[in-house]
């Protein structure tokens, strides 16, 4: 479900991730606290208002530039281990992400 979600999302079908996110949050009983969740949302509003600055859209830029998962994983760990102390289950949302990015379309708002 999740898969299907980001592939939505990052091929222009931006209603139908909507719908996605909300089943997601139906079918696993995820309410608007859980950080799992929260970190999903906050993929889809960064990548919907196309805000370039957010982790989203630097996270594509380096994978698509060769950068190796593994790599993207740790400097993702560090960033937030930094910046705060995040919930498991928000890093996890942004690890699946990454896990997932060879299989994923090409964001269509990325010109690369």
């Amino acid at each position: 479900m999740v898969k299907n979600f980001f592939t939505l999302l990052f091929s222009g079908k931006i209603s139908k991730a909507e719908e996605s996110l909300r089943r997601i949050r139906r079918r696993y009983k995820l309410g608007e606290d859980d950080p799992y969740y929260k970190a999903l949302y906050g993929i889809y509003y960064a990548y919907t208002t196309d805000d370039r600055d957010s982790f989203v859209y630097k996270l594509w830029d380096r994978y698509l530039n060769g950068e190796k998962k593994g790599s993207l994983k740790k400097h993702f760990k560090d960033v937030l281990q930094q910046a705060y102390n995040p919930p498991e289950r928000f890093l996890k949302a942004w690890l699946d992400l990454i896990d997932l990015l060879d299989s994923l379309p090409k964001p269509h708002r990325i010109k690369k």
